[in-house]
C-alpha cells in the first residue's frame, strides 16, 4: 500500500492554508502543493510558491519566508510575444495592477513577490488580502487592459472607494518626511534621492515623483486607487528604456530584502525614465485598511532601490 506524504498548508511558517480556504467560494481551483499552492483559472495557472531567503538576515531584521506569485500565461498571449519580448511587456504592463510581465526561463511570465520578515504580524490585515486579490485579479488586470485596447473594448470604469480621510492620512505621514501636497482625489510627493534634494523645482532631477489618484480607473478592474512613481533617471531612447524596465521587474522577484513587488515597471512620463505602477482595485479598501499608506512608505524604499541599480547600470542622477 503506497502511502503519501501530506502537504503542508504552512510552509516556512506562512499559512497558505488560509489562501486556499478564503479562494474556495470562487471559481479558482486552489490546491497544496509542495512548498506552495496552485491556483488554476480558466485560462492560466498561478504557483504561489514559499521560498527560502537568499539571505535570511537583513536590515529590517530576519527574514522568514518569501512568496512568489507566478502565472504561466496563456499559450496564444505568450505567442503574440515572441520576437518583441520588451516593447510589448513595456507596453502591456502599463495595464498592470497587482503584478508584472517578466522575463523567466526563456519565456514570459507575470509575477509578483512578498517578502515576509520575523517581525512582522500584518498576515491576517495585510498579507492574506493582497494575496488573495492578486490570485483572483492580478494577471487578468494586465490580460484584461490588453484584450480591451486590442478589442477596442470600452473600459470597465466605476467609482473609487478610496476617500479624501485615505489620502489625508497618507499625507500625514509623507508630509513629516518630503515635500507633500493633496487634492481632491489625488496626492504628489517628492522623495529626494540624494543629500539635500527636496524637489525637481529646485533645480534639480534628484527627486522621484510619487502619486496616487482614485479618480483614474483601471480599464479591466474598474475602480480603486492608481499608485505611480517616476524616476528622474533618463535612459538614451525607447528601446533601452524597454530592456531596463525588463530588467527591473525581473530583478522584483529575488528572493531577497526587498520592498513587496505588486506592481510593474514600465515606461514613464518624464522623458525616457522607468516608472513603477500599480493598482488597487476597490476589493482591497475594506479588507486591507490602510494599504494606501503602506504603498506609500514601500514606494520610499523602491525609489531608493531602483536609484541604486539604475546607477549600476550607469543611469546616473
Amino acid at each position: 500500500m503506497f502511502s503519501s506524504k501530506k502537504l503542508d498548508p504552512t510552509p516556512l511558517g506562512v499559512p497558505l492554508g488560509d489562501l486556499q480556504a478564503a479562494l474556495a467560494p470562487t471559481s479558482i481551483k486552489a490546491s497544496l502543493m509542495v512548498n506552495g499552492l496552485l491556483a488554476r483559472h480558466e485560462h492560466y495557472t498561478i504557483r504561489i510558491e514559499v521560498v527560502p531567503p537568499g539571505n535570511r538576515e537583513s536590515e529590517n531584521g530576519p527574514i522568514r519566508a518569501v512568496v512568489q506569485m507566478i502565472t504561466e500565461l496563456p499559450s496564444k498571449f505568450v505567442t503574440m510575444l515572441k520576437g518583441r519580448e520588451a516593447d510589448a511587456t513595456a507596453a502591456f504592463n502599463a495595464f498592470a495592477g497587482l503584478g508584472a510581465l517578466y522575463p523567466d526561463e526563456g519565456t514570459i511570465r507575470a509575477g509578483s513577490r512578498l517578502t515576509i520578515y520575523e517581525k512582522d504580524d500584518a498576515w491576517k490585515k495585510l498579507h492574506l488580502p493582497l494575496l488573495f486579490v492578486t490570485t483572483v485579479c492580478g494577471t487578468e488586470a494586465i490580460l484584461g487592459g490588453v484584450r480591451r485596447v486590442m478589442g477596442k473594448e470600452g473600459n470597465r470604469g466605476g467609482d473609487s472607494e478610496w476617500t479624501e480621510d485615505d489620502f489625508e492620512q497618507v499625507e500625514n505621514y509623507l508630509s513629516r518626511l518630503f515635500l507633500c501636497t493633496r487634492g481632491g482625489l489625488g496626492l504628489t510627493a517628492e522623495f529626494g534621492l540624494t543629500e539635500g534634494a527636496i524637489c525637481s523645482t529646485a533645480g534639480t532631477r534628484n527627486t522621484a515623483l510619487f502619486q496616487m489618484m482614485a479618480d483614474q480607473p483601471h480599464p479591466e478592474l474598474g475602480g480603486g486607487l492608481f499608485c505611480v512613481l517616476q524616476m528622474p533617471h533618463q535612459v538614451t531612447d525607447e528601446k533601452d528604456l524597454q530592456k531596463v524596465c525588463m530588467q527591473l521587474n525581473k530583478l522584483e522577484m529575488a528572493p531577497q530584502d526587498l520592498t513587496p513587488h505588486f506592481g510593474a515597471w514600465c515606461p514613464g512620463k518624464l522623458g525616457y525614465n522607468p516608472a513603477y505602477v500599480s493598482f488597487l482595485p476597490n476589493a482591497l479598501h475594506s479588507v486591507a485598511p490602510g494599504i494606501a499608506l503602506n504603498y506609500a512608505i514601500w514606494a520610499i524604499f523602491r525609489a531608493k532601490w531602483a536609484s541604486a541599480k539604475l546607477e549600476a547600470i550607469g543611469l546616473h542622477l
